[in-house]
């Protein structure tokens, strides 16, 4: 995937989930194999997400509510020069919370070592977006691909600039969570889901009952309401 290839994507106004999977093929090439996303959709509504972090840290960082303090939306969105980001520039942060600290180990500990943002809208449009472009290398090996193609990065990530953000908070589900609420929907029971994925019921139960957390869902017929309306509206059915 070129650049040329992701501006000729926006100029024929491919969809969000196209644009979306060129960005992350382009930037993984480049060696950013851990991308975030983030877009402040309203007062009232939590961040559109998107990711290419491991399924198990974006399920820790839903279930510890780290929207609430997470540093990159306080502190990165709202600057206009590129902040360094990640495990290896932690002797940089000594203005941030405990938690804030931990939440960026645990990010390296999942390969985040080192990256740098970019902010494409900020915080006085009132829907402030911005990218965090990680990397499992060294922090040395990210700083000579920032400097090498910073000047290309920057022009496409804003030509993206309110491309990506969905209608409403993203929720993180993991795969099996998905796999769970996609067998429900087809009429399975929780034995049969079971003996479909090979887990125990009880293990059916948790998963399905962590995706009603995350959903704020009260019954499960709710739940399946919600889900289902999500993945209409990212497929633009909805």
């Amino acid at each position: 995937m070129h650049v040329e290839d992701i501006y000729h994507l926006l100029a024929t106004g491919a969809c969000p989930e196209t644009c979306w999977g060129a960005i992350r093929r382009y930037l993984d090439h480049l060696g950013f194999d851990r991308v975030i996303y983030i877009a402040q959709n309203g007062v009232a509504d939590g961040p559109s997400v998107r990711t290419t972090m491991p399924d198990g840290f974006q399920s820790f960082y839903v279930d510890n509510g780290y929207a609430q303090d997470d540093p990159f939306l306080q502190y990165c969105l709202s600057s206009p020069v590129p902040v360094d980001t990640g495990k290896a520039h932690m002797d940089q942060y000594a203005y941030l919370t405990g938690r804030q600290k931990d939440l960026i180990a645990a990010a390296g500990d999942v390969g985040f070592n080192a990256g740098f943002s970019v902010a494409t809208r900020y915080p006085t449009t009132r829907r402030p977006e911005g990218w965090n472009l990680g990397s499992s290398q060294s922090m040395h090996e990210v700083e000579a691909i920032k400097r090498a193609h910073l000047a290309q990065i920057k022009p496409v990530l804003f030509g993206l600039s309110g491309r990506l953000a969905t209608d409403g908070p993203t929720v993180v589900l993991s795969p099996r969570e998905t796999q769970c609420l996609d067998l429900l929907s087809a009429g399975l029971r929780i034995k049969a889901i079971a003996m479909e994925l090979g887990i125990k019921p009880v293990t059916v139960d948790m998963h399905l009952s962590n995706a009603r957390k995350k959903m704020n869902a009260p019954t499960t017929k709710y739940l399946l309401k919600t889900y289902w309306d999500a993945k209409a509206r990212r497929h633009g059915r909805g």
